[in-house]
């Protein structure tokens, strides 16, 4: 390994142990094409010469002193032998902390995995928080695709890029509580700023302390507030400022690192939670497992700890508990029911009220004074909008917070309902839950299909496994990973806190009112009651009639819902009888009526009625066939063959007939 980086830089001058040239140039492997090679090289060299005119002259610097060195690299890259060894090189050594790279990542996904399934978005956020570990960046590929399962994954998706990106958010009036991606991502930066700054050793004269650690060189364990912090910023900024007009490039990574701090403090999150932040500057190494992690169990804090001891000396895990997570977890949307027996075990060692008093300065309660008791209802009912709004949504947080538990107990009330839909919707009749079983089933697959019984069973089970069993898991997992966004990305805690700032507000504008002009303001409470009334009751008129509806129209669609299986079966009933029915006519209108003669003599005429001639006269007891015409006169004349060739017919009348088929 020393004997290529040796040989490339006694003859490129390129030193592969600081740089890595195929993630500089985002190459995949050492198969790469000639034509996909100086595409690479020209795209690179194109996005150097942009940065040439950027503002920032350390991102001019650094373009500037790669096109110097274009060449070399380039040359070093042309040669395929070469080019095979130095990937080699960074595959097994990564700039000789590969093993320890891979660790750390073994380590690191290890913790995350075991809360959450790992997707590109947290491979993308490691690597852009940890912008050192982009050396084993393939090595850690490989693991994560081999040791945790983790597909779809290529070099170019994975590495954090290089592209600027704006972090700044916009103002609201949200009072922020879980830090934004771009809050840690920033505060990363300014440690990377102060690493480059401490390189430099004439920095330190203007600037003791840059050779510590961000926490100690802004002196935070003596800020109370974000203005004092905002006092130094400024200070700093205006001197690293003059330094670096006055010709001194080597005050540009503190002047950098000032006007990062300078943004970072405009943020809400940081703003509405300068404590917390204050944390995120000291305990900087537990920052991306909390923004990893979805739901912390008893083993994930035994898991942290231990990171915790390792990198900041923390005395147990108690201590860990109490002077970084139990303060930090919600700011980062982790879940806390698999440590709530933990949370309460803390609470009796750190005592009720002051684990209470650190709730409510989470969660941003203030402690006001109480309204009197007299005019407590009297604020409730004027203000009735805001609770009514509040109670609202802290029903969809419930929902939302807990629907990760739902989503499987939901499972099995879908299943039986989908089962019976898509029975009902083939043809199955299931008139009652009882009925649904696998032996009906069986037996109705059996009786349709006529199949073997283990091919018959085999057949049952991928049916139901493809309609009812996939539907259902795919819906759960849905569900899950959607309150898992829902939760992480979304700051409830921030609305929460906001309602609590507007409330406090509005109770002590109330109570100065009441000192200062007491009648005026309790008429002004009394009329908003009053208009709060009214609004209500129309409303709830309103509410009450479309419910009635609703259920009228829910009642009919389930009676009608009733109905079509007995309309259904009623349906068949009558469409077998018809079917018998029409048979039998069909089979005896095919068969000709007998007729037998009853009298003792009958006259056979020609035509129907006693007023046409006679053309025959038959015995008592002679059997004649009819032709299966009749007419209807003074009584029911029927048309008789008189031979059995049939070709002469004559009519008689049923006085003196009798049908025998």
């Amino acid at each position: 390994m020393a004997d290529i980086r040796e040989q490339i830089k006694r003859k490129y001058g390129v030193d592969i142990e600081t740089l890595n040239l195929f993630f500089l140039y985002k190459i995949s492997g050492p198969d790469v094409t000639d034509q996909e090679l100086e595409q690479a090289f020209a795209k690179k060299r194109k996005s150097w010469s942009q940065f040439l005119n950027s503002p920032r002259e350390d991102k001019a610097a650094q373009a500037r002193q790669h096109l110097e060195a274009a060449d070399r690299y380039e040359a070093v890259l042309r040669d395929p032998s070469l080019r095979k060894a130095l990937y080699a090189y960074y595959q097994k050594s990564g700039d000789g902390t590969g093993d320890a790279s891979l660790d750390f990542a073994r380590e690191f996904f290890g913790i995350v995995g075991k809360t959450r399934r790992i997707r590109r978005q947290e491979i993308d956020f490691f690597f852009e928080y940890f912008p050192e570990q982009r050396k084993s960046r393939q090595s850690i590929l490989e693991m994560l695709k081999t040791e945790f399962k983790v597909s779809k994954l290529d070099a170019r998706g994975a590495d954090g890029g290089e592209d600027e990106r704006d972090e700044k958010k916009k103002k609201s009036a949200l009072v922020a509580d879980q830090f934004d991606r771009s809050t840690l991502l920033g505060i990363r930066k300014c440690q990377a700023y102060l690493t480059k700054a401490a390189a430099i050793g004439t920095t330190a004269v203007q600037f003791p302390g840059v050779s510590e650690s961000l926490y100690r060189f802004l002196d935070l364990e003596n800020c109370r507030d974000i203005e004092s912090l905002r006092t130094l910023v400024k200070a700093g900024r205006e001197k690293a400022s003059g330094l670096r007009l006055d010709g001194g490039q080597e005050y540009t990574p503190v002047l950098d690192l000032y006007n990062k701090l300078d943004e970072l403090l405009d943020q809400n999150d940081v703003f509405y939670n300068f404590k917390e932040f204050k944390l995120l500057v000291k305990f900087p190494n537990l920052t991306p497992y909390m923004y990893e992690i979805v739901e912390a169990r008893e083993r994930t804090i035994a898991d942290l700890a231990r990171v915790a001891q390792r990198e900041y000396g923390f005395r147990d895990q108690y201590d860990f508990l109490f002077s970084y997570f139990l303060t930090m977890y919600s700011k980062f949307g982790i879940y806390d029911n698999g440590i709530r027996k933990m949370m309460k075990d803390a609470e009796r060692k750190q005592g009720r009220q002051k684990f209470l008093d650190k709730v409510d300065r989470i969660l941003g309660r203030e402690k006001t004074e109480p309204l009197p008791p007299c005019f407590t209802p009297l604020f409730f009912l004027a203000y009735l909008p805001v609770y009514l709004t509040f109670g609202v949504f802290e029903l969809v947080k419930l929902i939302v917070w807990n629907l990760r538990y739902i989503a499987i107990p939901a499972a099995v009330p879908a299943a039986l309902w989908l089962a019976r839909a898509t029975f009902g919707f083939v043809g199955y009749e299931l008139p009652s839950w009882s009925r649904f079983s696998l032996r009906e089933l069986t037996a109705r697959l059996c009786a349709g299909m006529g199949m073997p019984a283990a091919l018959e069973m085999a057949v049952t089970l991928f049916f139901i496994a493809a309609v009812i069993a996939l539907p259902v898991i795919l819906g759960v997992c849905c569900l899950w990973d959607s309150a898992t966004k829902l939760r992480k990305e979304f700051d409830w805690k921030g609305i929460e806190r906001t309602f609590w700032m507007i409330l406090n507000q509005f109770k002590r504008q109330f109570k100065n009112r009441l000192e200062r002009r007491r009648i005026f303001t309790l008429t002004r409470m009394l009329l908003a009651v009053l208009i709060n009334a009214v609004l209500f009751t129309g409303v709830f008129l309103y509410a009450r009639d479309l419910s009635g509806n609703l259920s009228w129209k829910l009642r009919q669609i389930l009676w009608e819902m009733k109905q079509d299986p007995e309309r259904k079966t009623a349906a068949k009933e009558t469409s077998a009888t018809f079917a018998e029915t029409r048979a039998e006519t069909e089979t005896t209108e095919a068969a000709p009526p007998l007729f037998e003669i009853t009298a003792s003599a009958a006259n056979i005429r020609s035509g129907p009625g006693t007023g046409y001639e006679v053309v025959a006269q038959a015995p008592q007891g002679r059997q004649l066939t009819g032709t299966g015409n009749w007419q209807l006169m003074d009584s029911v004349w029927y048309e008789l063959y008189l031979d059995d060739s049939r070709t002469a017919t004559g009519w008689a009348s049923e006085k003196v007939l009798k049908q025998i088929q």
